[in-house]
């Protein structure tokens, strides 16, 4: 009796067939974003290298470093410019009160001896150079000691020109205004302190 193929053995008759079941696939869900509120936290970022740390700060440290010399510097160039405004007020302040003291000085000089008002009339007579008339205004005191033989012995050899004596009220003990025929001469004592003071202020610019 031929063996049929298709005839399966008894015992495996009441096994049913199982079928060979699909691949199961799983797709990859994109990652929701988090909630506002959750407790989900972002992911951290990757820690930078530390050459690149140090750099960054040594880059900060020198601009730190450069704005705090800048500030420096412009702090000494301030000290600088007020110590040097100081020290000529200060020079100026001083200058005045030489003045001031030789100009009292001065003062009483004249009251004492009447040698200082020779002086002071001689050098006013000198500027009036080769006029040929020269009239010097002063004090009532001081004319009346120039009109004096001692006055006129004063003023000998300074000039060839006739000098005539006028009485001036508006002047001060030691002031001359002497009348030339070119113009006139300013003796006067506050003229030629300022003078003076003229000279040494342009000598001080020129030494700074």
């Amino acid at each position: 009796m031929p063996t049929s193929l298709a005839r399966r053995p008894r015992f495996l008759a009441e096994v049913p067939e199982v079928s060979t079941p699909a691949p199961v696939r799983f797709a990859h869900a994109s990652q929701p974003s988090p909630a506002p509120g959750s407790r989900h936290h972002a992911p951290l970022a990757e820690p930078l290298p530390a050459a690149r740390v140090e750099g960054d700060e040594s880059l900060g440290l020198a601009a730190i470093r450069r704005e705090a010399m800048q500030k420096v510097a412009a702090a000494v160039e301030t000290l600088r410019a007020q110590a040097d405004r100081l020290a000529e007020q200060a020079r100026s302040d001083a200058i005045e009160i030489g003045f001031q003291v030789a100009r009292k000085v001065l003062e009483a000089e004249l009251r004492q001896s009447p040698e200082a008002l020779f002086a002071l009339v001689r050098s006013a007579v000198r500027r009036a150079g080769e006029s040929r008339r020269i009239v010097v205004r002063l004090t009532p005191e001081d004319a009346a000691l120039l009109e004096a033989d001692a006055g006129r012995a004063a003023l000998d050899g300074i000039t060839s020109a006739r000098v005539e004596f006028v009485h001036d009220p508006g002047l001060q003990r030691g002031d001359c205004m002497v009348d030339a025929d070119f113009g006139q001469v300013d003796g006067r004592l506050a003229t030629r302190l300022t003078e003076i003071r003229r000279a040494v202020d342009a000598a001080g610019e020129g030494a700074a």
